[in-house]
């Protein structure tokens, strides 16, 4: 008997990460328990774990060596109840990972046209340090010393304090050819385009079927958010004026974000069957579950 269509769906799009080397046991995990698990209270049982990962090709052995080394680097919790295990994220890193899915599950990345920007110029090369702070405020570079800031300049000279820095507010903004270019490149257009490539297939096999397995539903929800937020977290958000014409990105967030509403139910009853924490079931999942790609 032939395999239902999202199954070969599901296998194609292993086999392409499988042949890139873009898949990681313990990348897979960290995904798992915040995608999935967070919202449905943070503990979850090794068993269901070891399910999961074995449908996505991870054997045990690899789960093993990259619980391990999660736990070892402080990503993860593990506690025994008896025979069984049970995991959760570190809280450091589970409030990190909740901070993130402002931007994962995000309706859009775009700023509105009227958020402030300004540029920045420093009168030598900044340390690695003062880039990342900028990095962190979502600035764009234009050279070793010049910056597009999509926030007052006073905000963005007060992440630099001791620099030898100058900033102004620019109320309007016409890109040069060399600033679209760097634009473009830091909303990642050639990558998105991509996964919309590869995800578009998977969304047509899911319009042929009248029903779901809560199996693959959960397997190609913790795939695709695998790969989705690796990009949504590198993304440039930036004022919807200056996107460029063939920012490739709202059209793979609509892609994912569709694809995952009709993946939720499903996957969330295979989580009602087979994960567990130590008290039993797993609670009812969190309000902001619902909301995921529905608000800016």
């Amino acid at each position: 008997m032939r395999p239902d269509p999202i199954a070969r769906a599901i296998a194609a799009r292993l086999t392409a990460l499988q042949a890139s080397q873009r898949l990681s046991a313990w990348s897979l995990i960290v995904t798992f328990l915040g995608d999935a698990i967070g919202p449905r209270g943070g503990e979850v049982s090794a068993a269901a774990v070891q399910v999961l990962m074995a449908r996505l090709g991870i054997d045990h052995g690899a789960v093993r060596t990259a619980v391990s080394r999660l736990a070892a680097d402080g990503w993860i919790e593990r506690t025994r109840e008896g025979r069984n295990s049970f995991y959760r994220l570190s809280p450091g890193v589970a409030q990190t990972v909740l901070e993130a899915e402002q931007r994962i599950y995000a309706g859009t990345s775009l700023l509105a046209a009227d958020t402030p920007r300004s540029l920045i110029i420093a009168g030598q090369p900044l340390a690695e340090t003062q880039t990342t702070e900028l990095d962190r405020l979502g600035a764009l570079a234009l050279g070793d010393r010049v910056f597009l800031c999509f926030t007052p300049a006073q905000d963005a000279l007060a992440a630099l304090p001791g620099t030898e820095v100058s900033g102004a507010d620019i109320s309007s903004f016409i890109p040069s050819p060399l600033v679209q270019d760097r634009l473009r490149a830091a909303r990642l257009a050639n990558e998105f385009s991509a996964l919309s490539a590869a995800y578009r297939p998977i969304l047509k096999a899911l319009e042929k079927v009248s029903s779901l397995d809560p199996e693959d539903a959960i397997t190609l929800r913790c795939l695709m958010i695998h790969e989705w937020r690796r990009m949504a977290l590198r993304v440039l958000a930036i004022p919807a004026d200056l996107a460029p014409k063939d920012d490739a990105e709202p059209e793979a967030r609509a892609l994912i974000a569709r694809i995952y509403r009709e993946l939720l139910a499903p996957s969330e009853r295979w989580l009602d069957s087979h994960a567990a924490t130590a008290c039993g079931s797993l609670p009812p999942a969190h309000p902001r579950l619902a909301l995921r790609f529905e608000t800016a």
